[in-house]
């Protein structure tokens, strides 16, 4: 997470646990891209953990740490959210709904790939967290479009669990803005993180021929 080392690699470890209890739990191949989520963010707070040892080296020992973790950020997430809760999705018409942010997502991914290899990220502190820079403007339209693509598709869900992911994002997307500006991206996946623990919840209760249950 964003706070420091050991509380990034405490929080990379029990995600680790989490994600590999929702692999036990996860019965079908459409599943996986779901149950992959928890162990992606596991992913990121390990990336941190190390962050945090190396940014006192100077902001370019940073650049490679850094620029991985904006590229699941940026690039991973607004493809593989709208995917993963499309494919477990057993109502039709709110597949075919989430479905529609995926091109959008597609956009998103390749235009921030585009920008993050032309511009690499650096990390550095900022009080207790960390911010993520790589000195190239935010595009609105493209924020715009991330957030609506990692943010929407959950509340489209007819699993009562997701949608629960999707308001503790969106919640922790206010309030990483109004509160932690400086360090967005870190604190947003870090609620994001939190967010994840209910995807086990999702496979721990979903009934085999349950359609409107998680």
């Amino acid at each position: 997470m964003c706070f420091s080392a050991p509380v990034s690699f405490g929080a990379a470890a029990v995600l680790g646990v989490i994600g590999v209890a929702i692999l036990a739990n996860a019965k079908r191949m459409t599943d996986l891209p779901l149950a992959a989520v928890p162990l992606l963010y596991a992913a990121q707070q390990t990336i941190e953990g190390l962050l945090w040892r190396t940014v006192s080296d100077g902001r370019d020992h940073s650049l490679w740490l850094a620029t991985l973790f904006a590229a699941i950020a940026l690039i991973i997430w607004p493809l593989l959210i709208p995917l993963a809760i499309a494919l477990v999705e057993r109502d039709m018409s709110r597949r075919l709904a989430m479905l529609i942010f995926l091109p959008a997502g597609i956009g998103v991914a390749v235009n921030y790939a585009g920008t993050i290899i032309a511009h690499p990220y650096r990390a550095w502190p900022v009080g207790q967290t960390l911010t993520y820079v790589n000195n190239h403007p935010i595009s609105p339209v493209m924020l715009g479009l991330y957030v609506v693509c990692v943010c929407i598709p959950p509340l489209l869900s007819s699993s009562r669990t997701l949608q629960l992911f999707g308001v503790i994002v969106i919640a922790g997307l206010g309030i990483s803005f109004i509160a932690f500006y400086e360090s967005f991206i870190s604190v947003w996946c870090f609620f994001a993180a939190l967010a994840s623990a209910t995807i086990w919840m999702f496979f721990r209760t979903r009934g085999p021929l349950a359609a409107n249950t998680g």
